[in-house]
């Protein structure tokens, strides 16, 4: 199929998909047709989200706005929160809820608000100072959830 079979639809107009994309389309590099040679397309998504979201770094890690870097696995959300010297690791305190975590207990009276990238379940939250470093381990919420029967009252 060549490009000429593309021109039976007039309501295709390459012009517009081009200026919609940005950029020309590669049109018959060294005898190919444009739907033989689609390469081009891994680098104009990869561009796209790093315009969508500036903060993610090849996706593994983000920086929030508390200051906190936050990794995602298979079945857990990690939170690091840098902690600064003046401040009293044993008055910190750290309330975690299925879409964001809680820290007070600063000197400034200030609470910090994280939020998380995916939903969690809160109950297994694990936390750990080291090094003027807060982690939060927090297992993530499964797509496939069991049912949980609700008894009905007569």
């Amino acid at each position: 199929m060549d490009l000429s079979g593309f021109n039976r639809h007039p309501w295709l107009k390459w012009e517009q998909v081009e200026k919609f994309l940005g950029q020309k389309l590669p049109f018959a590099e060294n005898g190919q047709t444009f739907l033989d040679n689609m390469t081009w397309v891994e680098g104009y998504v990869q561009d796209m989200l790093k315009k969508a979201m500036p903060g993610m770094d090849s996706g593994i890690s983000a920086h929030n706005s508390a200051g906190a870097e936050i990794f995602e696995t298979h079945e857990h959300v990690i939170i690091k929160v840098k902690i600064a010297k003046a401040e009293d690791p044993r008055a910190l305190q750290v309330y975690v809820k299925s879409n964001q975590i809680k820290l007070t207990g600063f000197l400034s009276g200030k609470s910090q608000i994280v939020k998380l990238p995916t939903l969690v379940m809160p109950r297994t939250a694990r936390v750990s100072y080291k090094q003027r470093l807060l982690q939060i381990r927090v297992r993530k919420r499964g797509l496939k959830e069991n049912y949980v029967e609700a008894y009905i009252r007569y």
